[in-house]
């Protein structure tokens, strides 16, 4: 992939290191060989956007999120809201979707019901390709392609990539059912009661739009409802290929929707988001389960992962477990490495967020993910806060290649650090941490905090405290393996920031269990 990013492939190396006074964004310090050294971004300006999909363009950053929300930056730290003229003309230039979408709703309005674009730069087109959906109830929903000469826009509806919520023929005729099937004659699949069937139809919401390793330009999109399926795009064209025809196959593909990669029978998750890793030659799928609010029982968002070889599938866990669900029972809850739930450490409390104290974190998700020129591995997400309402903000972190291939997130969030690749000494690992595991729960209804307990990292190689196990450092490397209750993680050491105003350099770690969950740790310094 050359020139301008497809997804996000390349990023500017070499942040500037200005001395921080007043409202300044960098603040430079002396530290050892152990402690981080780049330019850490220690005074941060937040946004607000949900469902926040990335990509970069001459050097800058930018967030496109549901509800025409939008931010922009320059060092993954600091954001600034950005409009296009989405912002102001998105009735006329989504209208196509906004007329399917009234045969849900009477008094249907199309301003709040624009959900999570994504946006690419397409080298054929010579266009920025955003794809948005274009949300409606009972299920008529579509994805639409609008195009621009420049990022920030302005941007023009070119055409519509697929549509849900067709339960006969005459609506069918409203879209491109005929010409992507052969047939108006509606599958008998799509109803149930007269209604779309929801177990096992797709809503037509949330694109990934990725190029695959041969620079085959693909769609992933979907829900909870009837699963995330894939469509090949047209290179030239972006908009859906035609000559890419897929057959009806029960749990596997449809020839309306494309292939079937995860989900399915109203379980599973939403948000898809695919990067490939030339690294480990693996395709990487996130998605995000439960519900999306941190204060009422549709709560408990997170994201979990899982991987391919092939990008059309199949994908699966840390565990071996296929993303695909075969029935309604089917149980999401063991199903994709779940990298993170609501948690706190000490240096969370008390800092301010909204003007009011965070205590935590809770409900993040809906992420998108790159990859830079460097091999430098990136989280990019929604999170809402333990603070009583559901104000959320943009949190960005690092991720590393543990040594089984899965990518683990850092602890805290992206202020500058690099990881040491020699490792760090055993001096500066051993002793007592804050330790969060953060297990498979998946619930959606009101879910709390999870549990902050302590352990200690001895010397001997063993861990006391809440959880007792035995751990190891891999010699000359960050690597780290952990074993707790029979189970074995695989992560990383990283000294980095914490977030509490003070941003202090701590060690932490991130693992991954071969059960699919994350443990991470913070260490208490004496």
């Amino acid at each position: 992939m050359k020139g301008k990013s497809k997804k996000i492939l390349s990023i500017a190396l070499g942040i500037s290191l200005i001395l921080a006074i007043a409202l300044s964004v960098f603040l430079v310090k002396a530290f050892n060989k152990e402690e981080p050294v780049l330019g850490e971004l220690l005074s941060t300006e937040r946004v607000t956007v949900h469902d926040p999909s990335i990509v970069r363009d001459n050097g800058k950053y930018y967030v496109f999120g549901s509800h025409k929300a939008n931010g922009v930056s320059t060092d993954l730290a600091s954001w600034s809201e950005v409009k296009t003229n989405i912002n102001f003309d998105y009735s006329k230039i989504f209208a196509v979707g906004g007329k399917w979408a009234a045969h849900g709703s009477k008094n249907y309005n199309i301003s709040g019901n624009l959900w999570a674009p994504d946006v690419i730069y397409n080298p054929e087109m010579k266009k920025w390709c955003m794809y948005m959906s274009v949300n409606g109830d009972k299920f008529y929903s579509s994805i639409a392609l609008a195009t621009a000469d420049n990022i920030e826009g302005p941007y023009s509806y070119v055409g519509t990539i697929v549509y849900s919520g067709f339960v006969n023929s005459t609506l069918a005729a409203e879209t491109d059912y005929k010409t992507a099937t052969g047939t108006d004659v509606v599958d008998s699949n799509y109803v149930s009661g007269g209604a779309w069937n929801s177990l096992y139809g797709p809503n037509a919401i949330d694109p990934c739009v990725v190029y695959d390793k041969e620079g085959n330009l693909w769609m992933a999109y979907g829900s909870w409802f009837g699963g995330l399926f894939m469509l090949r795009l047209d290179n030239s064209t972006g908009l859906r290929d035609y000559s890419h025809t897929y057959e009806t196959k029960k749990d596997a593909s449809d020839k309306y929707f494309g292939i079937k990669i995860s989900g399915g029978y109203g379980t599973s998750g939403e948000g898809s988001y695919i990067v490939y890793d030339k690294t480990t030659d693996y395709y990487y799928l996130y998605e995000s389960y439960c519900g999306l609010n941190a204060t009422d029982n549709f709560n408990g968002y997170h994201i979990r992962l899982f991987r391919s070889k092939d990008i059309t599938g199949p994908y699966t866990d840390a565990s071996g477990n296929s993303a695909i669900c075969l029935s309604k029972t089917d149980d999401k809850t063991t199903k994709g490495i779940k990298l993170f739930g609501n948690y706190a450490f000490s240096s969370l409390k008390d800092v301010e967020f909204f003007e009011l104290s965070a205590d935590g974190y809770k409900s993040g998700g809906h992420n998108s993910a790159f990859i830079d020129d460097s091999d430098q591995r990136y989280l990019v997400y929604h999170t809402r806060f333990n603070g009583g309402t559901e104000a959320h903000q943009v949190r960005v972190h690092q991720q590393f290649l543990n040594e089984d291939g899965w990518p683990v997130t850092a602890v805290y969030e992206y202020l500058g650090n690099e990881i040491s690749k020699s490792g760090y000494s055993k001096k500066s690992v051993v002793g007592d941490y804050e330790f969060v595991k953060h297990g498979l729960d998946a619930t959606t209804g009101y879910t709390d905090m999870l549990e902050t307990s302590k352990i200690t990292l001895n010397s001997n190689g063993t861990i006391s405290g809440d959880f007792t196990g035995t751990w190891e450092a891999k010699s000359d490397s960050y690597y780290c393996t952990m074993v707790i209750n029979d189970v074995t993680y695989k992560g990383i050491f990283f000294k980095q920031f914490d977030e509490s105003a003070a941003h202090n350099s701590v060690m932490t770690f991130s693992l991954i269990g071969s059960n699919n969950e994350a443990i991470w740790g913070s260490k208490v310094e004496q």
